[in-house]
């Protein structure tokens, strides 16, 4: 195998073309997190002020049995649970499948997400809701993002991604997963910790760059066959059905 295939990603990029394309996907993604982020705690602070009374209403709501389960969101977004699952998910499918690509992905992605939270929560502080909020120590202008909601939505979107790129599971199997950033949303929003718009946009972004990473550096889904192959057969070929036999005509007795 030629040195220049080893390195290129399944997805059938060269590997130059594939950094480019995570380089631009991460600078453009950056830069509208960050202008969502400006427009928010600018032209639309005031506007926005009608969120107060979500928070509000949902604290309203609150037991010691949500109390309880919203935890265990917020826990599923912590980064230290983010980085133990992920790398995890990254070793466990690069062994089985001979590969270093899927501990690439990993990487790309959680790298990228970290970078995407610092830029947000630097360069557009927001405070959080005027609400009693559940967790201690949170720094009172880090609103925007939700870094648990990112963290969360690698979980089970990487999960999702290495499961899509190297196994059968059907869809409808895949699209729960999605019930994981949504538990740390609630979550988040029932601690008073952020505002909606903080969980969504965060939502967004993470969601974006795991597809961005997911084609650039992740194989297709296989058809048939072996996972990772193009037609069930090694080296990608797909399967040729025989050609039918043509009827020969009857021989003439005269």
């Amino acid at each position: 195998m030629p040195a220049s295939s080893r390195f290129s990603p399944p997805g059938g990029r060269s590997p130059g073309r594939a950094v480019l394309v995570l380089v631009v996907g991460f600078v453009v993604l950056c830069a509208a997190t960050v202008a969502i982020g400006w427009l928010l705690t600018h032209p639309l602070k005031q506007t926005m002020r009608g969120e107060n009374d979500v928070n509000r209403w949902i604290a309203d709501q609150r037991t010691g049995t949500l109390t309880d389960v919203a935890a265990g969101g917020t826990l599923v977004g912590q980064t230290l649970t983010g980085v133990v699952v992920l790398a995890v998910l990254g070793i466990a499918f690069a062994v089985w499948k001979r590969s270093w690509w899927p501990l690439v992905f990993v990487i790309v992605l959680d790298a990228g997400l970290g970078l995407f939270y610092l830029a947000g929560t630097e360069l557009d502080p927001r405070r959080r809701p005027p609400v009693h909020i559940l967790q201690s120590g949170l720094v009172p202008d880090a609103s925007f993002p939700s870094g648990h909601t990112g963290t969360a939505t690698a979980v089970g979107g990487v999960l999702a991604a290495l499961l899509w790129a190297y196994t059968r599971v059907p869809r409808w199997m895949l699209v729960l997963l999605v019930t994981v950033p949504a538990y740390t949303m609630l979550s988040r929003l029932y601690a008073g910790a952020h505002h909606v718009s903080d969980v969504l946009t965060a939502f967004a972004y993470a969601g974006l760059w795991l597809l961005l990473c997911a084609r650039t550096l992740l194989p297709s889904r296989p058809l048939s066959g072996v996972a990772g192959d193009a037609g069930g057969r090694p080296g990608g070929r797909r399967a040729r059905w025989p050609a039918p036999r043509r009827r020969q005509a009857p021989r003439s007795t005269s």
